[in-house]
C-alpha cells in the first residue's frame, strides 16, 4: 500500500490536507487518483487509511477513514553509528528504520574517512531524516526515528545518561552478545545504546573513553563484519530477542 505522512496535528477532523511534497509524490510520482486508499502515519505511533478526495501535484486531500495507535518498542533502541561513507550512510539508515531503530546519534571518530564540517552538519542531518521518513513510508514503521547531527564520540558519550549501551570489540574482554542481552532483561531497562565504529575500528584512546563511561565491549562472533553489516546484525538482534 502507498503510505503518506500527515504530522500529528493534521489527525483532528474527517479530512486532511498533505503538504506540497507528499501531494507531489502522490500526484506526480505515484500517480494516484481521487478514490484510491491510502496509508497514512504520523511518525509518532498513529497509522490509518484514507480516501483520496482530491490529488494535486501541489495540495492533496484525504478522507480518514481509520486511525490507529501502535505502542513505542521496547527497550527503546539507540544507535549511536560512526560516519562512513555517504552510499553506505543512506542504506544503513534505511534498514536501521526497517529494524525499529529508535534514534540514530551520528558520531565523527577518529579512524572515519568521512570528514562533516560543523557547517554542514544540519544539513547532512536533515538529509538523513528525510531517507528516515521516506523508510518509515516504504516500510510501515509507525515510529519515525530522530536522527542528530554528527557530533565527536566525546560529546555522545557526555549524553549517555546512564542508559545501559554495548559496542561492537575485538579486543580480548568482550562478552557474547547475547550476554549482554540477558543483562538487560534483567534489569528491564527503558532503553539501550549501540555503538558501532567506523570501518578502520575504534581508536585505543576511543575504547578507553567508551569502557570509562561504563560501555560494555560485546563480540558479535569470529568473523570481522562490515559498519553496515555490524549495525544491522545487532538491530535485528535485538529485534529478534524482544520478541520471543
Amino acid at each position: 500500500m502507498i503510505r503518506c505522512y500527515l504530522p500529528p496535528g493534521g489527525w483532528e477532523g474527517e479530512t486532511a490536507e498533505l503538504d506540497e511534497a507528499e501531494s507531489r509524490h502522490l500526484a506526480g510520482v505515484m500517480r494516484v487518483r481521487e478514490g484510491a486508499r491510502i496509508g497514512l502515519l504520523d511518525g509518532a505511533g498513529r497509522t490509518g487509511e484514507a480516501e483520496v478526495v482530491s490529488a494535486g501535484k501541489r495540495s492533496a486531500t484525504v478522507r480518514i477513514l481509520s486511525r490507529r495507535m501502535t505502542d513505542p518498542r521496547v527497550p527503546r533502541r539507540i544507535l549511536m553509528q560512526a560516519l562512513v561513507r555517504e552510499q553506505k550512510m543512506d542504506w544503513l539508515i534505511q534498514k536501521a528504520v526497517e529494524l525499529g531503530v529508535s534514534e540514530i546519534r551520528p558520531m565523527q571518530t577518529d579512524h572515519a574517512v568521512v570528514r562533516i564540517r560543523p557547517a554542514e552538519a544540519a544539513k547532512k542531518a536533515a538529509r538523513w531524516q528525510a531517507i528516515a521518513l521516506a523508510a518509515c513510508k516504504q516500510s510501515g514503521n509507525p515510529w519515525l526515528p530522530r536522527i542528530e547531527a554528527p557530533r565527536p564520540l566525546a560529546e555522545v558519550l557526555g549524553e549517555l545518561g546512564g542508559v545501559p549501551a554495548c559496542f561492537g570489540a575485538l579486543q580480548e574482554g568482550a562478552v557474547p552478545l547475547p550476554a549482554f542481552f540477558d543483562r538487560l532483561r534483567r534489569e528491564n531497562g527503558p532503553a539501550v545504546g549501540l555503538f558501532i565504529g567506523p570501518e578502520g575500528d575504534f581508536s585505543g584512546a576511543e575504547v578507553e573513553a567508551l569502557l570509562a563511561a561504563g560501555v560494555q565491549p560485546v563480540t558479535f562472533g569470529p568473523i570481522v563484519l562490515r559498519v553496515e553489516t555490524a549495525a544491522v546484525f545487532i538491530l535485528s538482534a535485538l529485534q529478534y530477542e524482544w520478541m520471543r
